[in-house]
C-alpha cells in the first residue's frame, strides 16, 4: 500500500501536537496536584486560625461598631471579612478580589455564652496571574525542554524521510549513468520511493540503449565489412587483367550480389530509423478488418517467386469489425515476417494464418514449419540486431532488424506482438490490433 509523504507529515505533526498538549497537561497535573494543592492546605489552616483569633477578640467588643473597627484593621486585598447575623445573612463585608480558589473559614462571636454574630473570612489564595506566574517559574525549563525536543524530533524526521534520500539521489545523478550499478532493493511506498524507482528504471533504460548502440555499431561494421571485402577482393582480381572471360562474368555477378546485400542492409537501417521516429508521418485509416487482412495476405496465397511455399489462412472475424491502420506499414510488417519464414523455414514451406477476434482485439497468428527457436530466446527476437543463430543469419542475409521493425510498427498501432511455439507447428508470431468504432 502506497502512503503519501504528505500524509506521513500530517500524521507526524498531529502526533507531535498531541504529544506537546499531553506534556503540558501532565505538567499542569503535577503542579496542581502536588505543589499548588499543598499550598492550599496550608492556607486553609492559616485562615481557620485567623478567624478563630478574630472571633475571640471581637467577643470582648461592646457593640457592632467597635467590632467593625477591629475587623477593618485586618482586611486586605487577599482576604475578605464578613460579619453575619445569627441566621447567616451578611451584615457587613470588607475586601473583595477575583480569585481562582476561594478559601472560606468561619467562626462565631460569643459573649457570655450567647452567639452574637457569625464571622467568616474568604481567603484569596492566588490570583489567576499569580498562579500562572508561579507555574511558569517552576516549570519553564520543562516547556523549553519540550520545545527543544520537538524541534529536534521534527528536524530528524525531515532529514531521514526527505533530505537524506534526495541528497543520495542527487549524488547518484552526478555520477556517470553508464557506469552506475543498480542493486535490487525494496523501495519506499511513497513519493520518494517512486522517484528512486523511476530513476533506477531510467538508468537501466540508458544502459540498455547504450548496449544496443554498441551492438548496433558492431553489427553494422561486420555486416558492411563482409560484402565490401568480397567486392574489394573480386575488383582487385578483375583489375589485375589475368582473369578469363568466364570468371569475369562470375566475378561481376558476385560483386552485383554483394552490392545488393549492402543496399538491402542500408534499406533496413533506414526502415528501422523511420519506424522509431516519433515525428515520422503515418497515414492511419479506419478500415474493415476482414477486407483489410484479405488484401494484405492474398498475394501470398499465390505462387511465391522461386520458393517452394504456400500460405493458408482462416479468418473468423465478421464484416462489422474495424481497425485503425497504416496500410503501408502493416504490409511492410507482414513482408518482414514472411521474409523470415522464407529465410529460416523448411522446404516445402507451409505458412498458416489464423485470424480471430475478441471483445477488444483482432488477433492474427502466423505459424510455419522449420524454424526452431529455444523458448527462452523467443522474446529476444524483437530486440534490435538480435540474431538467434548469428552465423546462420549472416549466411542467409539476416540483419537482425526485421522483427525489431515489426515490433515498432505494431506498437505505433497501439497493438502487441509476440513469438511463441505452437503445439502443432515449429514457430509462430501473434499480432494484436485494437478494434475501433468506425
Amino acid at each position: 500500500m502506497q502512503k503519501s509523504i504528505r500524509l506521513k507529515l500530517s500524521v507526524f505533526f498531529l502526533v507531535m501536537f498531541l504529544l506537546f498538549v499531553a506534556m503540558l497537561l501532565f505538567s499542569f497535573v503535577i503542579f496542581f496536584r502536588n505543589d499548588f494543592r499543598y499550598d492550599v492546605v496550608k492556607e486553609e489552616q492559616y485562615y481557620q486560625n485567623m478567624v478563630s483569633r478574630l472571633a475571640e477578640k471581637a467577643s470582648a467588643s461592646k457593640d457592632e461598631k467597635s467590632i467593625k473597627r477591629l475587623l477593618t484593621s485586618y482586611a486586605n486585598h487577599r482576604m475578605q471579612i464578613q460579619l453575619l447575623d445569627v441566621k447567616g445573612n451578611v451584615l457587613w463585608s470588607l475586601g473583595q478580589s477575583p480569585t481562582i480558589i476561594n478559601i472560606s473559614a468561619k467562626d462565631y462571636i460569643i459573649t457570655r455564652g450567647t452567639v452574637r454574630y457569625g464571622l467568616r473570612i474568604n481567603g484569596m489564595n492566588l490570583t489567576r496571574t499569580e498562579v500562572f506566574e508561579e507555574y511558569a517559574i517552576k516549570y519553564l525549563w520543562i516547556i523549553l525542554l519540550l520545545f527543544t525536543f520537538l524541534f529536534l524530533l521534527i528536524a530528524f524526521f525531515l532529514h531521514l524521510s526527505i533530505t537524506k534520500p534526495i541528497l543520495a539521489l542527487y549524488r547518484r545523478m552526478e555520477s556517470n549513468p553508464l557506469k552506475m550499478k543498480i542493486r535490487a532493493k525494496d523501495y519506499r511506498h511513497d513519493e520518494i520511493g517512486v522517484l528512486e524507482k523511476r530513476f533506477d528504471q531510467m538508468i537501466n533504460r540508458l544502459q540498455t540503449v547504450d548496449r544496443q548502440q554498441q551492438t548496433m555499431l558492431a553489427a553494422i561494421s561486420h555486416d558492411l565489412k563482409t560484402p565490401l571485402t568480397s567486392i574489394i577482393t573480386y575488383t582487385e582480381r578483375l583489375s589485375s587483367g589475368k582473369v578469363s572471360d568466364q570468371k569475369k562474368q562470375h566475378y561481376f555477378e558476385v560483386i552485383g550480389r554483394k552490392a545488393d546485400d549492402i543496399r538491402d542492409l542500408i534499406d533496413k537501417f533506414q526502415d528501422a530509423a523511420l519506424v522509431t521516429d516519433l515525428n515520422a508521418p503515418a497515414d492511419f485509416q479506419i478500415v474493415t478488418a476482414s477486407e483489410f487482412w484479405q488484401s494484405v495476405l492474398e498475394p501470398y496465397t499465390e505462387e511465391w517467386d522461386g520458393v517452394d511455399a504456400k500460405l493458408e489462412y482462416d479468418s473468423k472475424i465478421d464484416n462489422t469489425q474495424t481497425v485503425r491502420v497504416d496500410a503501408s506499414l502493416i504490409n511492410r510488417l507482414i513482408a518482414n515476417i514472411m521474409g523470415n519464414a522464407i529465410k529460416y523455414g523448411a522446404r516445402p514451406l507451409i505458412v498458416h494464418v489464423y485470424i480471430t477476434q475478441s471483445h477488444n482485439d483482432i488477433k492474427v497468428k502466423i505459424e510455419n514449419n522449420g524454424m526452431q527457436v529455444p523458448e527462452e530466446k523467443l522474446q529476444l527476437l524483437f530486440d534490435r540486431f538480435y540474431r538467434g543463430e548469428p552465423s546462420r543469419s549472416r549466411e542467409k542475409g539476416g540483419s537482425g532488424l526485421g522483427l525489431f521493425i515489426c515490433r515498432e510498427i505494431i506498437e505505433k498501432h497501439e497493438g502487441s506482438i509476440r513469438a511463441y511455439k505452437p503445439w502443432n507447428n515449429d514457430f509462430g508470431i501473434e499480432l494484436k490490433l485494437p478494434i475501433v468504432n468506425s
